[in-house]
């Protein structure tokens, strides 16, 4: 009796055990898919990862873009130790991926979706530094095309973005806009555009304009350094940017023997020539140059048409000046 009893018990205790290996296999295994990042810019890749948890299981990924009706197979590939496996798709719109896990003999089959976002490549390109007054040439160009679409042309106010102007591209997906810079200072752009059925919204990089309050000789903003000799004013400007850096009084040529109008480079420059020259000597249009003096009471005159054509500075400004004005740097003698 008490031997049917056990082996009543031993049926009862295996007939629970049944229903729960039964329910594990028909849940099956938990198939998941991960992207990393989740938006992109297009042309960028994303890490498409499944894990199912199974060392050496079948993944079947496929994909399904904007406006596309259906799933297209893309590769299969086998998990890893972990039970994973990782691609890495550069979908140029919105995609939708989907990984597929057929089934075997103990698990049933599964699927698992991830969307990735993809914005348009924006860039935005500017006339980087103009004079108040003049035009700040601004240029957008858009990936993929997107012919006559709107995108807007943003300014940074301070605390928000402001918009400036909608541009329509054409039919190579650019734009140009010109702006006249009516104050000074430095200001920050963008262009912005919304999402569309293909796309999710989407800015450019930002980009910078300077600009600087005008100066008398318009001088190019893309140099780094020039010499300006105003004559009229007997005084010597360095320039870097069209802004106004350093300015000296200088010795000009006498009535006899003028210093020379117009545009040079210096192409020869010494230290401690001594004499009339001073302790620096750059030479700009032979036989002319700037230099130094040994006669520092000159400057204490006006005007001061002393020289024989060259332009003096005191030795302290001349060392100052030859400090940052290497061969090729312009020298522009104006009336």
């Amino acid at each position: 009796m008490r031997g049917a009893r056990l082996c009543l018990i031993a049926i009862a205790a295996a007939t629970l055990l049944l229903p729960a290996a039964s329910a594990v296999a028909a849940d099956g295994p938990a198939l998941t898919l991960v992207a990393t990042p989740t938006t992109i810019r297009a042309g960028s890749t994303t890490l498409v990862t499944a894990h199912i948890g199974m060392p050496g299981a079948e993944l079947q990924l496929s994909r399904k873009a904007a406006g596309e009706a259906d799933f297209t197979p893309l590769r299969t590939q086998v998990t890893d130790s972990s039970g994973s496996v990782t691609w890495a798709p550069a979908p140029s719109r919105t995609t939708t991926y989907r990984v597929e896990f057929a089934g075997d003999a103990q698990w049933p089959p599964a699927t698992a979706e991830v969307t990735v976002s993809v914005r348009p490549r924006l860039t935005l390109t500017a006339t980087d530094m103009v004079y108040k007054g003049e035009r700040v040439i601004f240029r957008v160009r858009v990936g993929p095309a997107h012919p006559q679409a709107a995108v807007v042309l943003e300014m940074w106010g301070g605390d928000a973005w402001a918009p400036v102007r909608t541009l329509t591209l054409g039919a190579d997906s650019r734009a140009r806009f010109v702006r006249r810079a009516d104050s000074t200072g430095r200001f920050a752009f963008r262009v912005r555009m919304a999402a569309d059925a293909e796309h999710a919204a989407g800015a450019s990089a930002v980009e910078r304009v300077t600009v600087r309050p005008p100066n008398p000789y318009r001088v190019p903003l893309s140099l780094a350094r020039i010499v300006v000799v105003d004559k009229s004013q007997y005084r010597l400007y360095f320039f870097s940017h069209g802004r106004e850096v350093r300015s000296f009084p200088c010795v000009i040529g006498r009535p006899s023997l003028p210093t020379p109008t117009g545009h040079f480079r210096i192409y020869a420059r010494g230290m401690n020539p001594g004499g009339p020259y001073g302790a620096r000597i750059m030479s700009y249009h032979s036989p002319y140059a700037i230099h130094g003096t040994n006669e520092p009471g000159l400057f204490k005159r006006f005007p001061r048409n002393f020289s024989h054509g060259c332009t003096r500075l005191l030795n302290a400004d001349a060392i100052w000046l030859y400090g940052r004005c290497p061969i090729g740097t312009r020298v522009w003698n104006v009336p």
